[in-house]
């Protein structure tokens, strides 16, 4: 009989100050987690034998990176005191918990020579057997399965390396294909593709491992190779949920939408699929709806959209999918497919959480992921996936050869004619290629306005948001910030009290001046608005906002030649802010409508439109609109 451990015998090894303790628990209780997993950590280097000090490491891990955080330390107690009842009980719940099952049956084990008892475990010699028994077939030994629990319970944990060394050598279908995934989170790109394709040659029915090749065949830009993929995958049928996500997942990266519903539909008849549940199967459900929204399916998806909800309350993808389509009424060309842990290296991207400002620039040229491939996942990523992909794309229009800049620049301008994400963010794609000088001068693009494709003029100046710095001192710019609230709450009289306080101590201020004559058209004083702009355009020859309000006269008037004097070379200044922009394009637009030219002038009213951010910028777009209302081809003016 194995001597069982004496109770209640107090640890004479050394131990950390309940000050310490305390300390980490207070971090844990604020949900402060990162300083809380460091102390924690530093508590069990320094006093190994100290449980106190390791569950406070698994509480710590578990609240802030996971239960396969935990589990691994868990298991780090395990392996430093093989004869704790509390530190192999720990490794045992957590085993279970994650479905390490060899592993749990070790575990349990141990803990009967311990003297404890545990339901359920050691399994009966039968379901060992089961549990032994491949999906090609074949039948693994307990060594072999034990070891591939191991290795899972590090890739849980991120410790791919780990992972990675763990399964080295084990022979068996999901330990390669986890190995191989492992190589793939680590970013080591090419031994993952050569590892998935080796653990499909051994299987061919590993669709798990042909997806994956194919995805990092595309991952490198190697269309050709991923393309010669796609009828094995295709023409494969599932034969467990895992290989079923990786197929329809694949074929929709590589945008064979019809081969992937087929792929589902034949999967769905399996007999395997009706004892399916939890997240995976719900995530492929989720899969197919995609399939069929891309098809245009639209009362498919909703279903198999809300069987995946059903299986598993709360899952995003779906729920977002659901959203835009009740939102829009009809079926999304474009749902959501993929999330960052399938389709990045996890490494890199847990790596971006803990950068710097000045270790980003290396971190991001590090991805070596293809201009398509970021393409590819934006047409089906989710929303925070989708923003790191063009975050990438933007980034690599000025670090990259002159060749892969101009690929890039081809797709942020593709990708701004897709009802995809908001009309801000269309347009900033757009934006960014003019800031790059990648848009030739007033060269005219197409972008989704949120209802239809419209041709829009980017112009090539950069408009910025930011306001420069007052030239008022303190007392007279607080009192034109009360002018501009007064006149807009209609107190005329009042906010050009305001104005005269500040001309009478600067008597040609432009602001101030440009504010009266604000006010004055407001009173419909248009005679002392004129005189006014051009006493601002006297004493300040530049001053863009007069030059477009005066233009805008002079077209009412029916002078056009006065007008184009007025605005020539302000569309080539290199920076406008936002309020300038839509005066000078909305006064432009106004000239375009008196010429005759009505496209161009859409066009820049469509470009105006994309800039809206807040109520300040719908007013200045209403304005401009309100302008060019006034205005009928060939100069006929609608008078107020």
């Amino acid at each position: 009989m194995p001597k069982k451990p004496a109770k209640n015998k107090p640890d004479k090894s050394p131990q950390p100050e309940p000050a310490q303790l305390k300390a980490v628990e207070r971090l844990i209780e604020a949900a402060d987690y990162p300083p809380a997993i460091a102390r924690a950590r530093a508590l069990v280097q320094r006093y190994p034998d100290y449980g106190g000090a390791r569950r406070l490491l698994m509480d710590a891990l578990y609240r802030g990176q996971g239960q396969g955080a935990a589990a691994l330390a868990a298991y780090e107690w395990a392996q430093h005191r093989p004869n704790s009842l509390p530190a192999q009980a720990a490794l045992f719940q957590f085993a279970l918990d994650g479905r390490h099952l060899l592993l749990a049956q070790r575990v349990a084990e141990r803990l009967r020579d311990l003297g404890a008892v545990t339901r359920g475990l050691p399994m009966t010699a039968e379901a060992l057997d089961g549990l032994l028994k491949q999906h090609d077939g074949s039948r693994a030994s307990r060594e072999e399965v034990e070891q591939f629990d191991l290795g899972k319970l590090h890739l849980d944990a991120h410790d791919f390396a780990g992972a990675v060394r763990i399964l080295e050598g084990v022979p068996i279908t999901p330990a390669r294909n986890n190995r191989a995934l492992c190589l793939f989170h680590l970013s080591r790109i090419e031994e993952a593709l050569v590892a998935f394709l080796d653990a499909w040659r051994q299987d061919p029915g590993n669709l798990f491992a042909l997806g994956f090749a194919l995805q990092l065949h595309l991952y490198q830009g190697d269309e050709t190779g991923a393309r010669a993929l796609v009828p094995p995958l295709a023409e494969a049928t599932a034969r467990r949920t895992e290989d079923a996500l990786a197929q329809v997942a694949a074929l929709l990266l590589i945008q064979e939408d019809q081969a992937a519903w087929d792929a589902f539909e034949r999967a769905r008849q399996a007999a395997w699929v009706a004892h399916e549940t939890g997240q995976l199967p719900a995530l492929w459900l989720q899969e197919g709806g995609a399939a069929a929204s891309r098809l245009g399916r639209g009362d498919q998806a909703r279903a198999l959209w809300e069987q995946a909800l059903a299986m598993s309350p709360g899952f995003p993808l779906p729920t977002e999918n659901l959203r835009v389509l009740d939102r829009d009424g009809q079926t999304p060309a474009y749902p959501v497919v993929f999330v960052q842990g399938q389709v990045l290296p996890v490494a890199w991207t847990d790596g971006l959480r803990t950068l710097d400002v000045a270790g980003l620039e290396s971190h991001l040229a590090a991805l070596t992921a293809a201009d398509a491939y970021l393409e590819a996942l934006y047409l089906g990523g989710e929303a925070a996936l989708r923003g790191l992909t063009v975050y990438l794309l933007k980034h690599r229009l000025d670090r990259v050869p002159t060749a892969r800049r101009r690929h890039a620049a081809v797709i942020l301008r593709d990708l701004a004619r897709l009802p995809i994400g908001t009309p801000k963010e269309r347009s900033g794609f757009l934006g960014a290629l003019r800031d790059h000088g990648l848009l030739a001068s007033d060269e005219a693009v197409e972008l989704w306005n949120g209802k239809e494709l419209r041709e829009v003029n980017m112009l090539s100046t950069h408009i910025d948001r930011e306001s420069e710095p007052s030239d008022l001192p303190a007392d007279l710019q607080a009192l034109l910030d009360e002018s501009l609230l007064l006149h807009r709450g209609g107190r005329f009289a009042a906010a050009e009290d305001r104005i005269n306080a500040i001309l009478g101590r600067i008597p040609e201020h432009r602001a101030a001046l440009g504010q009266l004559a604000a006010i004055r058209g407001s009173q419909g004083r248009r005679q002392e608005v004129e005189a006014l702009l051009r006493r601002v355009i006297a004493a300040h020859p530049d001053d863009l906002l007069a030059r477009c309000n005066l233009a805008a006269i002079q077209i009412e008037d029916g002078d056009l030649d006065t007008a184009r004097d007025l605005l020539s070379g302000l569309a080539q200044r290199p920076r406008l802010h936002l309020r300038e922009a839509f005066a000078l394009y909305g006064v432009t637009a106004m000239l375009n409508r008196a010429l005759g030219e009505d496209e161009a002038a859409a066009a820049l009213i469509a470009g105006l439109e994309q800039m809206v951010g807040d109520e300040d910028d719908a007013r200045l777009l209403a304005t401009a609109k309100g302008r060019l209302l006034r205005v009928r081809a060939g100069n006929d003016i609608r008078k107020a």
